[in-house]
């Protein structure tokens, strides 16, 4: 684990620890935090990283990027119980009723600890306003995700950009905040098109998965689903079809997870995906150029957004 990891794996411990007085749910949430640690940083890096590029300085930041990564966390967790996915996750092992209460209390959590950061007032409630909102927008566009009533490209981007891409957004500009105390439209841009990119990827990649999480079998509309879904035309490949809309069930085709990876390959879908997580990503390159920064700022979060 790089130091900056490790720096912030501790402070986000060391809140857990302070703040959850019951011995269960501290054991839970240490576990959860250990998880989270294992999987990935990347917001509260991204949190880090915005903050020394827009001129932030001291070790203050840390406890940020701890409440960040609290925040994702916390809403992790929502996201595996209401979809009934990632089953090995230790929230899981827990009782709903209290698994719910994990979440609920990290997510407060997080607000109580940026709000406890050493910085300028001012410059802490702005980042805790903006935290705040994104939030409520990714619960907004998280519903769009379960009502799974997309459509259209536009459809599946507004959802994605209300979603995953408004938390991107929230850690690149909690650190902007807490440097200059205020926000940037570029990096809001920017940070949308990192998250679009991020999430086709996902989307991408999940539809192969055929033993834990794949889409195609929860019938979860994405945007490579639904382009594979409208090239279908051969008589062969209807199943699909029949399957998605309900009048074939699940273990009519389960057993079909080669002929489905090869159908993904002949109709272009991973071609139409890659093709547009790339441009959202490209989109993102074009966007950082504007930054006046020097180069190796911008090279460490080209890094960082990979």
């Amino acid at each position: 684990m790089k130091g900056t990891e490790k720096l912030l794996a501790e402070e986000m411990q060391a809140q857990v620890k302070r703040c959850f007085a019951v011995d269960y749910l501290r054991e839970a949430a240490v576990a959860s935090v250990e998880v989270k640690v294992c999987e990935s940083l990347k917001c509260g890096t991204l949190t880090l990283l915005h903050f020394r590029m827009f001129g932030g300085s001291g070790q203050e930041i840390y406890r940020a990027a701890a409440a960040v990564e609290l925040m994702i966390l916390a809403l992790d967790i929502m996201d595996d119980l209401q979809d009934e996915d990632h089953m090995d996750m230790p929230w899981h092992a827990l009782p709903k009723s209290i698994a719910l209460n994990l979440a609920l209390a990290l997510l407060t959590l997080s607000q109580e600890t940026l709000l406890g950061c050493d910085f300028p007032t001012a410059y802490i409630h702005k980042a805790a306003a903006f935290l705040s909102r994104q939030v409520l927008i990714a619960t907004n566009g998280q519903t769009l995700d379960l009502l799974n009533e997309i459509g259209n490209e536009e459809e599946y981007l507004n959802m994605v950009k209300q979603k995953s891409a408004a938390l991107l957004v929230c850690a690149c500009m909690t650190g902007v905040i807490l440097a200059t105390g205020e926000e940037s439209a570029l990096v809001q841009e920017y940070g949308q098109e990192m998250g679009i990119s991020a999430q086709i990827r996902n989307d991408s990649r999940d539809l192969l998965n055929w033993e834990r999480k794949n889409d195609f079998l929860h019938r979860k509309k994405t945007l490579p689903l639904l382009y594979l879904l409208s090239t279908i035309s051969e008589e062969q490949d209807r199943w699909v079809i029949d399957y998605f809309e309900g009048r074939l069930a699940l273990e009519e085709i389960q057993h079909r997870g080669g002929e489905f990876a090869a159908l993904v390959e002949r109709t272009g879908t991973s071609l139409y995906a890659a093709f547009r997580a790339r441009s959202a990503y490209y989109h993102f390159l074009e966007l950082l150029e504007e930054l006046e920064l020097d180069s190796s700022w911008k090279l460490q979060l080209i890094a960082a957004a990979e």
